[in-house]
């Protein structure tokens, strides 16, 4: 299961190699509207030849309910789904169950914006008197995802130990594909907490678009990867090996 076929010449291109096409043009899309729309007042200042990206918080990447922020979210639950039913359809493949749960609420905490609530009901602002709000509220918001994630990395821990060798490997592939990804989290949130002035402006601005494309690209993969893996798995398949 999920070991690369041999494609012989002539054969139709996979569909996941098409879906991925298809959702980079579109990430490539929103990334460049993104950008217009913070840099319109710059480019365009009388507003007359690109008005549409300027209107509104909808282009604006990182903002909650932006096309952005939606398009990632349908890419992440979707390779959840992926996840799951490539989990259900073979026994010891439990740690891909694992890794679809942890996507979903993933979404779930985007959707409820759960760690931006935590981070300011924590008011660590008023402990800590050199925050920002806005540090105080990453600040917590990471503080969240340090506990959350520590359960969701408990079940994934032991739900890897209990899997088959291949299933193994696939959660290997996506802890690696998203460590990148909480880096850029991670140091973004270090900034807003220790050097808040470098988060306005233009580099503020150049940081802030290095994240989105992070997460966007992120999810891109996630989806890209489990369509392979759902495509590769259709095969019939020898027994794989033992867990361990």
């Amino acid at each position: 299961m999920y070991a690369p076929r041999t494609r012989t010449a002539g054969t139709t291109t996979g569909w996941w190699a098409v879906l991925g096409v298809l959702v980079l043009a579109l990430d490539g899309f929103l990334l460049v509207a993104h950008a217009l729309h913070h840099l319109g007042e710059a480019l365009d200042p009388e507003a007359q030849w690109m008005p549409w990206f300027r209107a509104g918080s909808l282009w604006s990447a990182g903002q909650e309910g932006s096309l952005g922020e939606l398009f990632g979210h349908l890419q992440l639950g979707l390779a959840a789904v992926l996840l799951l039913v490539l989990a259900a359809r073979s026994q010891g493949h439990r740690v891909l169950a694992a890794w679809g749960v942890a996507f979903l609420a993933m979404v779930a905490d985007d959707f409820l914006e759960l760690h931006e609530r935590v981070g300011r009901s924590l008011g660590l602002d008023r402990v800590l008197p050199g925050l920002t709000a806005m540090g105080a509220q990453e600040l917590g918001g990471l503080l969240f995802w340090g506990l959350f994630g520590s359960l969701l990395g408990l079940g994934l821990v032991l739900s890897h130990r209990r899997s088959l060798r291949a299933a193994r490997s696939v959660s290997w592939t996506l802890l690696a594909v998203l460590v990148p990804l909480g880096l850029v989290a991670a140091g973004y949130v270090c900034l807003s907490v220790l050097r808040p002035d470098l988060l306005d402006g233009v580099l503020g601005a150049t940081l802030a678009l290095v994240r989105i494309t992070t997460k966007l690209l992120t999810m891109t993969v996630l989806l890209v990867y489990t369509a392979y893996l759902a495509e590769e798995s259709a095969e019939p398949d020898p027994v794989d090996g033992p867990t361990g």
